[in-house]
This record gives C-alpha cells, sequence and structure tokens, in this order.
C-alpha cells in the first residue's frame, strides 16, 4: 500500500487592483506539475536484470536507461504547484499523469516496449496474452515502500531502482499499457490509500467502471481484485478513474479469468467442506478406536481364565468393528488425498496468474469433472 497523500504545494495569487493593462505581466500558468531536468554527466551504479516466469518459460529483460534523465527524475521536485483554487478530482489527475508522460522518459519507455515487443513477436502473443505479459513483467518488480517518502517516483527510477509500491508500479504499468494502444486508467482509491490500474474490457469491469481491475503489487490475474491488501484492508469504496490511454486495444480474456475465478472459489468452498468433515470422521474413529482397545480389554482376561466360549464371542464383534474402523480409516484417507489435490489445484490456479491460458484448462477440467 502507497503513501497516498502527495505532498502539493498551493501557492495562492495576490488579489489586488491592477490596471488592465499590466495584467499581462502577472500571468502565471494554473499549475507546474513535477517535471525532470535531465543531469547531464550522472552514472548509473548498475542497470538491473530482471528475469520473470511467464507462459511456462523464463524471459530476460534488459536496457540501459539514460542516467541523466535517472539522475533528473531523483533530483526533481515532485510537488504540484497549484495558481488556483481546484478540487480535488481535477488535481489529483493531472499530477499522477505529469509523473506517467514526463517528456524525457520516452526514449526509456521506447526501449523497454522494444524488449517487450522481442518476446511478444517471438512467442506470437495476441492483444491479451501480450498485456498479461507487460502486466507480469511490472507485477514482479519487487514491491517497496518507503516511510520516509511520500511523493510517487517517475516511471524510469522505478524501473531503474527494481522496486516501488503500488502507485509507483501503476504509473510504470499504465504509461507502458497507454503506449501500445490499450485503453487504460488509473484507479485511485483515496480511502483505502491504494493505487491500481483498469484497462478497457468486454466483460470484467470493476464496480462502476468498465475497466478490468489490475493489480500491481504482485503477480495476479486481469480482472480478478485482491480480496485484501497489505495489512487486511479491502477496498470498499468506488475508485477515482484516471484516463492514462484512450486506445482501441482492450482485455477479451474475461470469460477464461471468471472462470479461474469460479474454479477457486468452488475449490476453497470444497476445502471447507472437506476440513469439517474430516473432523468429524476424525472423531468417529478416535471414538471406534476407544471401542475397539475397550473390547480386547475385555477379551484378554476370558483368555486368560480358559473362557474360550464367551472370548469367541467378543471375537465376532471385535472382528466386526475392525472392519468398520477399517473401511473408516479408507475413507478418511480417500478424503485426505481429496483434500490435497483440492489445495494443491487452489494453489497452482492461485499462483498460475502468470500463464492464464494454462491455469483457464485447469480450471475448466475441474469445474466440468
Amino acid at each position: 500500500m502507497m503513501a497516498m497523500r502527495k505532498r502539493i504545494l498551493f501557492l495562492v495569487l495576490l488579489a489586488a487592483a491592477i490596471g488592465g493593462a499590466c495584467l499581462g505581466f502577472f500571468l502565471r500558468p494554473e499549475f507546474v506539475p513535477p517535471a525532470i531536468v535531465p543531469l547531464e554527466g550522472a552514472s548509473l551504479n548498475q542497470t538491473p536484470v530482471y528475469t520473470l516466469l511467464f507462459e511456462g518459460g523464463m524471459e530476460t529483460i534488459r536496457i540501459d536507461p539514460d542516467p541523466a534523465v535517472y539522475a533528473g527524475a531523483k533530483a526533481a521536485d515532485r510537488s504540484l504547484h497549484l495558481y488556483t483554487d481546484m478540487p480535488e478530482e481535477e488535481w489529483i489527475p493531472i499530477y499522477y499523469l505529469a509523473f506517467i508522460n514526463e517528456p524525457h522518459q520516452e526514449p526509456f519507455y521506447a526501449d523497454l516496449l522494444g524488449a517487450l515487443r522481442e518476446i511478444r513477436d517471438r512467442r506470437g502473443l495476441d492483444d491479451d496474452r501480450y498485456l498479461e505479459l507487460i502486466a507480469v513483467f511490472v507485477q514482479s518488480i519487487p514491491y517497496e515502500t518507503d516511510a520516509s517518502v511520500s511523493e510517487p517516483k517517475f516511471p524510469i527510477e522505478t524501473f531503474v531502482d527494481a522496486a516501488g509500491d503500488c502507485d509507483d508500479k501503476s504509473l510504470l504499468l499504465a504509461g507502458l499499457l497507454a503506449r501500445e494502444g490499450y485503453g487504460v486508467s488509473l484507479l485511485y482509491f483515496g480511502d483505502e490509500n491504494h493505487m491500481a490500474v483498469g484497462v478497457k474490457s468486454a466483460g470484467c469491469g470493476y464496480r462502476n467502471t468498465s475497466f478490468a481491475y489490475i493489480e500491481t503489487t504482485n503477480v495476479s490475474y486481469v480482472g480478478i481484485p485482491p480480496a485484501t491488501l497489505s495489512g487486511g484492508a479491502t477496498l470498499s469504496s468506488d475508485p477515482l478513474v484516471i484516463p492514462v490511454g484512450e486506445g482501441e486495444r482492450s482485455y477479451t480474456a474475461c470469460n477464461q479469468v471468471q472462470t479461474i475465478e469460479r474454479a477457486l472459489s468452488a475449490l476453497r468452498d470444497r476445502a471447507a467442506v472437506i476440513e469439517t468433515e474430516l473432523e468429524a470422521r476424525g472423531r468417529e474413529i478416535e471414538a471406534m478406536r476407544d471401542a475397539l482397545d475397550a473390547l480386547n480389554a475385555r477379551m484378554t482376561p476370558l483368555l486368560r481364565a480358559g473362557d474360550i466360549s464367551e472370548y469367541n464371542r467378543l471375537v465376532q464383534d471385535y472382528n466386526r468393528m475392525a472392519g468398520d474402523y477399517n473401511q473408516a480409516v479408507d475413507a478418511y484417507n480417500a478424503l485426505l488425498d481429496e483434500a490435497e489435490r483440492v489445495v494443491d489445484l487452489h494453489n497452482d490456479l492461485a499462483a498460475g496468474a502468470h500463464d492464464r491460458p494454462a491455469s483457464y484448462i485447469m480450471a475448466r477440467a475441474y469445474l466440468c469433472g
């Protein structure tokens, strides 16, 4: 979760009676957003190399960002200077879009997208799978928060630092998707201090939007929002939607994602039922074991005393009870085996966001079985 309340510097214009002919001298823009001034001569200590798992294979991404732009981003004034009153729903988009669209970062975007397109072309990815590749790349960047820093990073910083929180990673992902022609927005949750990305979709719009939800803090499915955020908080408010790109590309794999989501829900429900049944059967087996032990305790003195007739009569009862006990143990073990299969499949699906097509096949097979 990010420290969402960013430091904004408000500058108030003096209200003075100045002749109309002199006003031009005092005119200022309504706002001055954060901007990068490249620092020539800067250098990078190291260039990050990213290795990520996608659809059953490993991919490596490495580019060489401009050190001058990165250093300028690090040194930038990240405040939004406002020279007029402006409601929150207006200045918040201005603020975040300034980080995404700062023009000195365009060569960085071009280089990074070049590396991603090479993977797309080599693997023959369609628009949905290409979007998932870009999302998995950003989601794979380590999630880190810095309590000493309240402002977001420029996308070039998140890449070079190989770390970011939810707004840092969301800005990077939205910037990449917008430049690849996807309809994309930031989803700003002020009440929960959280940010995510929304991509135009067919069938999996989040809340009152037409966008599929993309969580950037960890590798997760497009279109499935998290049940809880870090710290246990839940997303209960409607987000402020901040348009970033109005491209025609959209996410069309919603039916498959919803199948995966249904399978995950069904597996959780089945696991809960099995857990309850295992507890009940375990108690029954324990009671049967106690009854067998008690009967055996009655039989042993009879054998020692030579009361063979009564002993043989109880042996029949013992054998019948032992058979019932063994059947109960077999049924318990079979249920335990099912529990292990259910848990394993659930965990495979939950961890399978890097390979939505394969996860869909497993989910459909479970639901149809």
